[in-house]
């Protein structure tokens, strides 16, 4: 139940949705590095089948996290900030609130959590939440939905979403 929070998580903390602009301690650093944090994302599997894939999905889910900041370290417009986050990072409610101030006195400016729920043995959504540390206003919100669960639809995913993140980051930055 727990996992399925991740899903529906955010709103309790009064964050607001896509519409937000990024703080103004963002707009002051225009034309710089936008400093982002990225917390492991959460897994749950409701799909039923008969073999455990515990193992499998972790493995797959550590490359995905992996290959994500691989990328936003890669992209010069972004800086990554080490999570601070042990792999139970808060994704709602008041703990959330206390991750977001620990993220930006780490000196994000951005935290972006997220989550998959594998929904059958082929359909897959994933969530991605970004939120501004200073504010504690969601930037963007996004869910996608992928085919597959194999090594080669991961890494499918992960560049997609990878590429979108970082799009609509440097959009609402650009609306400032």
């Amino acid at each position: 139940m727990r996992h399925s929070l991740i899903l529906h998580a955010v709103t309790a903390a009064g964050l607001f949705l896509a519409s937000s602009l990024i703080s103004d301690a963002s707009a002051e650093t225009a034309g710089h590095a936008l400093a982002v944090s990225v917390d492991d994302f959460k897994y749950r599997d409701t799909s039923n089948e008969p073999t455990d894939q515990t193992a499998v999905h972790e493995k797959r889910l550590r490359a995905f996290m992996t290959a994500l900041r691989d990328d936003v370290t890669a992209d010069h417009r972004f800086e990554l900030v080490p999570s601070s986050c042990a792999s139970n990072c808060p994704t709602d409610g008041p703990t959330l609130r206390d991750r977001l101030r620990a993220a930006s006195q780490d000196g994000a400016q951005i935290l972006i959590i997220g989550g998959f729920h594998k929904m059958s043995t082929l359909v897959q959504f994933a969530q991605t939440v970004a939120i501004d540390t200073k504010s504690q206003r969601i930037v963007f919100r996004k869910y996608f939905q992928f085919r597959g669960d194999n090594d080669e639809a991961w890494q499918r995913a992960e560049r997609f979403v990878s590429e979108e993140v970082r799009d609509r980051l440097l959009e609402s930055r650009s609306q400032q």
